[in-house]
């Protein structure tokens, strides 16, 4: 398959692009608020007194914001194992631009905006597809594993399948390189680039660390939520975190629901129903997707408009992707260059 290649538009023409584009993003965004149900605040402030329920939701928010900042190091890790070094802003740009398009209606639009970022910012496409395609495969077998907190409490004997991931995990962490084999071959079968550079046996197990301690203090968010609504702080701690990640987990593997909206709350609230009832469980489940949602627009807000500053202030040409020699004039190279720029 040959590669396609992104015309050369003029520059005014992407700028347009792009401003259409953060326009429609905000608005996305905002229409997502809306859509959340607020009035679990006022239920939750009904049950502590406003000092003290203010303190727990501000705790639920940091851990919230502080979870998807780790999450970002085991993606960074990943992308900077494949190929030349980018600077620091550039990386935030592209991974924040790409987090901040799921809002948007659809896969595509999101797929596009960051695959033209990513290479506005010398990262090829098949570099972040490589990525991509093995950051999901330490996600969902880190949250499986971490989901064991409340998956083997809430499924009993059914929750062996949970356990197959950690066994995975252990293998991976033994042999690394186990990760960029899948990952090269779900490409393949999908007929995507992959990069050129296998990540490293260290990159790896340090990502797997960094989205491992992105799903445990992820999972705090819950914790102070669920005290709130009367759960006993000692017993409901595992639990908020293991119900939390095992119910996100098995939302990314919807891939077919938006966000895992509906699958998430329904598995957090029915893992919480171990620790509170189930009204207060669906309380809580409800106000973990509100917290969620406003930590993730505060933190990619903040972190593109710092990288943004950043990238302006102290502009540096990205390196330009290395073209793969072709073996006679007019042949593309290879499928699944690295070299080769979205389509």
């Amino acid at each position: 398959m040959s590669p396609v290649r992104l015309p050369h538009l003029p520059r005014g023409f992407w700028r347009a692009v792009a401003v259409v584009f953060t326009l429609a993003v905000v608005a996305a965004i905002g229409w997502s608020l809306s859509r959340l149900d607020w009035s679990v605040v006022g239920v939750l402030f009904t049950r502590r007194a406003a000092g003290e329920m203010s303190l727990l939701l501000g705790c639920s928010l940091l851990a919230s914001v502080a979870g998807l900042s780790l999450g970002f190091l085991a993606w960074r890790v990943v992308l900077l194992e494949l190929g030349p070094p980018v600077s620091e802003p550039r990386v935030v740009r592209v991974f924040f631009i790409g987090f901040l398009s799921k809002y948007l209606p659809g896969r595509v639009p999101g797929m596009l905006a960051t695959a033209k970022v990513a290479t506005s910012n010398g990262i090829t496409f098949g570099r972040l597809m490589t990525t991509a395609a093995l950051v999901m495969s330490l996600v969902l077998l880190s949250g499986f594993t971490v989901g064991l907190l409340a998956g083997v409490q809430l499924l009993g004997a059914q929750a062996a399948w949970l356990a197959g991931a950690a066994v995975l995990i252990a293998v991976v962490l033994v042999r690394p390189q186990l990760v960029n084999r899948g990952a090269a071959l779900l490409l393949r079968l999908l007929r995507r680039p992959a990069a050129a550079k296998a990540a490293s046996v260290r990159g790896v197990r340090l990502a797997i660390v960094w989205q491992s301690l992105s799903w445990a203090v992820t999972g705090l968010h819950v914790w102070p939520l669920a005290v709130a609504m009367g759960a006993s702080p000692s017993r409901s701690l595992m639990v908020c975190v293991g119900a939390f990640t095992l119910a996100t987990s098995l939302g990314i593997a919807a891939v077919f629901i938006p966000d895992g909206i509906g699958v998430r709350e329904a598995v957090l609230t029915a893992a919480l129903t171990l620790v509170l009832p189930a009204p207060a469980a669906a309380v809580v489940a409800l106000a973990s997707r509100l917290v969620s949602t406003v930590g993730e627009v505060l933190l990619g807000a903040s972190a593109l408009a710092v990288a943004e500053y950043l990238v302006r202030r102290t502009p540096d040409r990205p390196a330009a992707p290395v073209p793969v020699p072709s073996r006679a004039a007019g042949t593309p190279g290879p499928a699944g260059s690295d070299a080769t720029p979205p389509a």
